[in-house]
């Protein structure tokens, strides 16, 4: 078992861990190439952006959910029906989200927070991702699929790829040729095109081939995939919701160096958020599979070796976090003020990425096995909470209020967490 464990764990978390790297790197050039105004610009119109991230990503694992849990149940037929349709949803999908943010795109910047000349930096940022929408949709949205192919290597080296070449087109791009926040979005097209490419390389292959008679729109799996899919879209886009507030928070108690403060702390933890991501996707076609087939034994202690990996990550993120603390102005490039506040923060923020650990991997357990009401509550309640004690804490406690709400949030959902594992499973999806 742990063999097959590994199989699945080891690339899922490599990808992610390098996905991490890539959101980091990315901070950095942005950063040392036009400063506060540049890392404030792309914080704020990141939450339109990973709506097309989000996407493919909750369409791909809905399906993939779906897949495993026909086939451990032996119904091949509708698997292969949920995975065709999953193409369907990623194109109609891709298509209206990319239309709607086209349209509304510059309205919605200047409500999320940009200002003066932050306000064109974000519309062009966004203008040129959308270039690739839908090529960025479907390659998020096609990795978990083949990785319930059991080709978790493969899709791991697609992922790289576009990672890789995300990395070296983001220097050329920004630094070399000085394109700024376009570069920046062009680079993430070209990187995430190359990922589609090993994508459709992978279902030209006749063994993988996806038959146009199972592309046909069929109720009777679209309905189980997008009730999965609510919980990984949620998963994946609802700190972009969290970004919202905390930029406009940060904006009100600490102005644009606190916004740009604010971006550089989000990167760190949103690459620990991937990494442990990468470990809650990784286990769930096993998960799935283990589940279809009613084996709890298989079941629980693949469940198991997930929360003990996700923990000790998430632990040891905190640790690093903590300790390259005084560094991270230096290397982002932030003015002295935005650097201060960053030092400052540091040690809240290495809590969240300690209870990462366990918060994240146990929304993944709860989809993968089709307890969707228990991680939708998650994933949902964490938007709540965030909305709730983002206005509350900074009116008794000023811009550390706005620093202490997502630690404070993740405190509440960890509790939850456990609660959630204690409780006995009283139905069968």
């Amino acid at each position: 078992m742990k063999k097959e464990y590994l199989k699945y764990i080891l690339p899922s978390t490599l990808s992610f861990l390098l996905t991490g790297i890539y959101s980091i790197v990315d901070g950095i050039f942005v950063g040392r190439a036009m400063g506060d105004a540049g890392l404030a610009a792309i914080n704020i119109a990141w939450p339109l952006v990973a709506l097309i991230f989000s996407l493919g990503t909750g369409i791909g694992m809905g399906a993939a959910v779906v897949m495993s849990l026909n086939r451990g149940a032996g119904d091949e037929k509708k698997a292969a029906r949920a995975e065709g349709n999953a193409f369907f949803l990623l194109l109609t999908g891709s298509l209206l989200l990319i239309i709607l943010l086209f349209l509304f795109s510059p309205l919605l910047l200047e409500l999320l927070g940009a200002e003066g000349e932050l306000h064109p930096l974000a519309v062009t940022y966004v203008r040129y991702i959308l270039l690739g929408g839908v090529i960025q949709v479907f390659a998020t949205g096609m990795i978990p699929v083949m990785r319930n192919h059991g080709a978790s290597f493969y899709a791991m080296c697609a992922m790289a790829s576009g990672c890789l070449a995300n990395i070296f087109l983001d220097y050329y791009f920004v630094i070399a040729l000085r394109w700024g926040l376009a570069g920046a979005a062009l680079a993430t097209v070209f990187g995430q095109a190359l990922t589609l490419i090993f994508s459709i390389a992978f279902f030209m292959k006749k063994e993988n081939r996806v038959a146009f008679s199972d592309m046909r729109p069929d109720k009777s799996v679209i309905s189980p995939i997008l009730q999965v899919a609510v919980s990984p879209f949620g998963l994946t886009y609802l700190p972009s919701v969290t970004i919202i507030f905390m930029n406009l928070q940060s904006m009100n108690y600490g102005g644009e160096e606190a916004v740009s403060a604010y971006a550089v702390l989000a990167y760190i933890i949103s690459f620990m958020e991937l990494l442990v991501q990468g470990i809650g996707d990784g286990s769930q076609p096993l998960l799935s599979l283990s589940r279809g087939k009613g084996d709890e034994k298989s079941l629980k202690t693949y469940a198991r070796w997930t929360f003990l990996l996700g923990i000790s990550v998430g632990v040891l993120g905190a640790v690093l976090f903590v300790l390259s603390g005084n560094l991270l102005p230096e290397f982002y490039g932030t003015s002295p003020e935005a650097g201060a506040y960053i030092i400052k923060a540091t040690p809240a923020f290495a809590l969240v990425t300690a209870l990462y650990g366990l918060t994240k991997p146990a929304v993944s357990y709860f989809y993968a096995t089709r307890r969707t009401t228990r991680s939708n509550i998650l994933v949902y309640g964490e938007i709540i909470l965030t909305l709730i004690l983002i206005v509350i804490l900074p009116l008794f406690l000023g811009l550390d209020g706005v620093w202490y709400t997502i630690p404070a949030v993740q405190v509440i959902l960890g509790v939850l967490c456990v609660v959630f594992l204690k409780m006995p499973d009283k139905r069968r999806d």
